[in-house]
């Protein structure tokens, strides 16, 4: 819950609208946070954080107070535009991620154990790592003007934070290198010379800063003594704005195709993360499966390992 209580801004998302000093924004669990202050000075607000499984809605709501000449209503209702049901359904997938197995781990008890961080920082260094070349290979592909300023600017954001993770658990990190985080990774790598501008910043901004945000917005607790985690939560909201703001740039946006970017990236995130999730709990040699109701429309065939396995043998874009 969001109570505004100074100045006025705009909740960004499918149920985008103006809100000023006064407006309560409710968001469901795994929701949309994202606000963007308006001129001139921007907005304060109150969060509040609610845990447990007694309260689940499916949409934001907003409570606002009556602004002269009807303001702040928002767009009347049906009034989505093909880029907000885009996000409605990123967010459908983002809260699917908030209850996988990583994130139960990371809220269990068991995320505390010195052994299971351990093996979880190594883990996600070999994510970050991978994570760098995505970024590079996103600004060598990309020919759009406003897309390379905003590919740029990311990549600016972002480079070196693979060495501060390393920083955290030092040069001894278990594992250093895992084949099916590995082959996943270079899925997306792959995909940024053969994907379009606007796919390009669906995967980038709406499936990896999305996931980033939920994932180390929770890892926050178990590592409360690094401001690795906590320097991403604040960027990472940031960071999706941005891909929102390039797309809704675009004239004549499709988002067919950008539909089935957002699926294919969600599964590869979903394939890194539970490979994290199995290497933490049970080592190096854990075996990897997808749960049978992650399944999905579009899922990797039963020869996945195959297919994995020969993307981790191509080489991957420096």
């Amino acid at each position: 819950m969001i109570v505004i209580t100074d100045g006025s801004g705009e909740v960004i998302g499918a149920s985008a609208r103006r809100v000023q000093a006064g407006d309560v924004v409710l968001v469901p669990p795994g929701g949309l946070r994202g606000f963007v202050g308006g001129a001139p000075d921007g907005l304060s607000a109150i969060s509040i954080h609610f845990e447990g499984e007694s309260a689940r809605w499916d949409t934001p709501c907003l409570c606002a107070t009556p602004a002269p000449g009807g303001a702040g209503d928002g767009p009347a209702e049906g009034g989505a535009t093909p880029l907000d049901r885009l996000i409605e359904e990123n967010e459908a997938h983002a809260r699917e991620f908030a209850v996988s197995p990583l994130m139960q781990l990371i809220r269990s008890e068991r995320a505390l154990a010195d052994d299971v961080k351990r093996r979880m920082l190594g883990a996600l260094q070999i994510w970050s790592n991978a994570f760098q070349k995505v970024l590079c290979a996103r600004v060598v592909f990309e020919s759009h003007p406003a897309a390379i300023k905003i590919a740029e600017r990311h990549l600016a954001d972002e480079v070196g934070h693979n060495r501060r993770l390393a920083r955290m658990h030092g040069p001894s990190r278990s594992p250093s290198w895992d084949r099916g985080i590995a082959a996943a990774s270079s899925w997306f790598i792959e995909r940024m010379g053969s994907a379009s501008s606007e796919e390009r910043t669906v995967l980038i901004h709406f499936v990896i800063e999305r996931c980033a945000d939920i994932l180390l917005s929770a890892a926050q607790q178990i590592f409360p003594d690094s401001d690795y985690f906590a320097t991403h939560a604040e960027v990472d909201a940031e960071h999706f704005k941005l891909g929102y703001d390039l797309l809704k740039s675009f004239p004549g946006l499709d988002v067919a195709p950008l539909q089935g970017a957002l699926t294919e990236g969600w599964q590869m995130m979903n394939l890194i993360c539970q490979r994290i999730s199995d290497i933490a709990e049970r080592g190096c040699d854990a075996t990897a499966d997808l749960p049978a109701a992650w399944a999905g429309p579009g899922e990797l065939a039963g020869d996945s390992a195959r297919e994995l396995a020969a993307l981790a043998m191509a080489p991957a874009a420096e």
